[in-house]
């Protein structure tokens, strides 16, 4: 009798859910387990998810943010509340495990970790104990080489721009992405925080504000700015890059030869999610083999995940921009945890540029 009036208080529900979406309510509405992935926008391959939950019976709901700010402030509204999964960087999860908002990771839920190695699980402190890492890639600038004047191969050409360029610029819009960068562009280790460093950087960065349209992401479909010519240059991530030259081959990728910020994103379980234990086997079915070549070769980034190799197309493992040579990893770094005083300026500095005239 217990179960009957549960299955009918289910079925009501459902209907109730039912109905506020066809009234424009709720755009979510499903009936079964979920899990909600708090995700990048098209950071995804949806199929994927559909086979997950054809395998599990678990839907995967995503919801998105613009920037990794958004994400931030998102998480400090809730504490984390609403959210079952988010897509974190590994620089942020110390930061993010020490606000509360993360849960350790259940390793013996997740035995396809071992398919993880182990230089991308130590990247940072306390990032092996909270996240699951998935792709890695660069930063670098992306351009139309149809519209851009001359070789693109120095970040000075991205935050000194020629005048041809004054508003067809897009900037990526993190705090530390952009400071580092200035910081390489001037010869230094985007890990100084020396004083003189400091204020080089911030001072190269406010002589490009005049040159810049946006502080945001770029858009990934046919009506990118990239693609339709609003911009001719952005500081972008290597696989979007590839993505856009896809639908525009006039669309050029480079890491300048100064080097260029190291970056890798996790999976990170919410500490107030109340199905954590489903969460850890969604991570663990995208880091099946397989399946994580196919996410890996969708999104055009580099996978962390060693027993996917077999699993990956000779184009994927032969594409520099993919997967950078000796050379360029070798003039490149990962940021490293900032001291607090140091994010606040780069957070003060980011704030100035993205919300004043």
């Amino acid at each position: 009798m217990v179960n009957a009036v549960r299955g009918t208080r289910n079925w009501l529900a459902c209907l109730l859910l039912l109905a506020g979406f066809w009234s424009g309510g709720p755009k979510a509405a499903f009936c079964g387990e979920e899990l909600v992935l708090l995700n990048w926008e098209e950071y995804m391959d949806r199929s994927l998810l559909d086979a997950f939950e054809k395998e599990s019976g678990i839907h995967v709901r995503e919801l998105f943010f613009e920037t990794e700010e958004a994400r931030d402030a998102l998480l400090a509204q809730t504490g984390g509340e609403g959210y079952d999964l988010v897509v974190v960087q590994a620089k942020d999860i110390q930061a993010y495990a020490h606000s509360g908002w993360l849960a350790p990771i259940p390793v013996d839920k997740i035995p396809n970790l071992k398919q993880v190695a182990a230089k991308w699980r130590s990247t940072y402190p306390e990032a092996e104990q909270y996240g699951v890492p998935w792709l890695w890639g660069t930063l670098g600038i992306g351009y139309r080489a149809d519209l851009v004047k001359g070789p693109v191969n120095s970040w000075l050409e991205l935050l000194r721009p020629d005048a041809t360029l004054k508003g067809r610029i897009m900037m990526l819009s993190d705090a530390i992405a952009m400071r580092t960068i200035a910081m390489k562009a001037l010869g230094h280790s985007m890990n100084d925080v020396s004083k003189a460093v400091l204020e080089g950087s911030a001072e190269l960065l406010r002589a490009q504000k005049p040159f810049v349209h946006t502080y945001g992401y770029m858009g990934l479909g046919e009506k990118s700015p990239l693609i339709t010519g609003q911009y001719w240059m952005a500081l972008m991530f290597n696989g979007d890059a590839i993505t856009l030259s896809n639908m525009e081959p006039n669309i050029a990728f480079v890491v300048p030869k100064e080097g260029t910020l190291l970056w890798v994103d996790c999976f990170t379980i919410a500490k107030a999610s109340k199905k954590q234990e489903q969460a850890a086997r969604l991570i663990d079915f995208l880091h099946r083999p397989k399946n994580a070549a196919r996410l890996a070769e969708h999104l055009h980034f580099a996978t962390v995940n060693e027993g996917a190799a077999p699993f990956l197309s000779a184009e994927y493992r032969r594409n520099p921009i993919i997967n950078p040579p000796q050379e360029v990893m070798e003039r490149s770094e990962f940021p490293k945890n900032l001291p607090p005083k140091v994010i606040s300026q780069f957070k003060s500095l980011h704030t100035q540029l993205t919300h004043q005239d």
